[in-house]
């Protein structure tokens, strides 16, 4: 039977284990707190626990920890195994490869990064889902170095959890995620601070628009801190572009021009 290791018993790491559980492959689970890994084994998530201080030898270890201890678990991985295949799930990867890149070759050999398109603004391994990545965008970061086999295999365990494998660069996916992921975070976010302070408890009149607009924002600090630190150019970037075109879409309005704000909510469409 193939093993898949798992570090972080997480919405992510929970899912991974629940899709190439059902599968048929054995799953090792790793966390840093023990409550998910109780959790994990009494509800047949994972088959076994392991401890993070010697993460053990399987085919493939998923690393579904936040963006700024990720290299570590890459590292510990990769030190206290012989064969096993690394792939992190990351929502930002330049910071990971540039923190890798003193690696030896052989080590790195067995490592790429990725990153699925997939997951909620809810947390924790309660909200874990078997078909959390079906039909999902799955990115892979190969380094320099990653074998042939490595990036097979992962292609490979990526399909299986019914996701869409499509390589990049680290640069090119940090700024790609900065505008379809990481933006619609921060306006969600903001949307609702100025509307609750707007309208105060008067927001219960709201209806689905406004829940659907700002449902991203009942996401978790704890989750995006990382994110936005390793990111923040091209957030701010990102941010910038977006302020910009607020200030065009003001502008027609204070303008009442009619004909611009007409072909601004068609450029709009899907």
């Amino acid at each position: 039977m193939r093993s898949i290791g798992i570090i972080g018993l997480g919405i992510i790491g929970g899912s991974i284990a629940l899709s190439l559980k059902d599968k048929g492959y054995k799953i090792v689970g790793m966390n840093r707190s023990k409550e998910p890994l109780e959790k994990a084994l009494k509800s047949n998530i994972i088959d076994e626990a392991a401890s993070l201080d010697s993460p053990p030898e399987t085919d493939i270890t998923f690393v579904c920890t936040t963006v700024t201890v990720t290299p570590y678990f890459i590292r510990k991985v990769l030190d206290c195994t012989d064969k096993t295949i690394v792939i992190d799930v990351a929502s930002t990867k330049t910071f990971i490869m540039k923190d890798l890149d003193d690696l030896p070759a052989e080590k790195l050999s067995r490592f790429t990064g990725g990153h699925p398109m997939a997951g909620s603004e809810k947390t924790g391994i309660d909200y874990a889902k078997k078909d959390l990545f079906v039909n999902a965008t799955f990115f892979l970061t190969p380094n320099r170095y990653t074998s042939e086999e490595t990036i097979s295999q992962v292609k490979k365990v990526v399909g299986e959890l019914g996701a869409n494998p499509v390589f990049i660069s680290p640069e090119e996916h940090d700024k790609l995620v900065a505008y379809i992921s990481h933006l619609p975070q921060i306006i969600s976010t903001s949307l609702s601070v100025v509307v609750k302070s707007a309208v105060e408890d008067k927001i219960v009149y709201s209806g689905r628009g406004y829940r659907d607009m700002t449902r991203l924002a009942n996401s978790n600090f704890s989750v995006w801190r990382d994110i936005i630190a390793t990111n923040r150019n091209n957030i701010s970037e990102a941010i910038d572009t977006y302020k910009n075109f607020l200030d065009r879409m003001k502008s027609s309005i204070d303008r009442w021009d009619e004909k611009e704000l007409e072909e601004i909510f068609n450029m709009a469409k899907y």
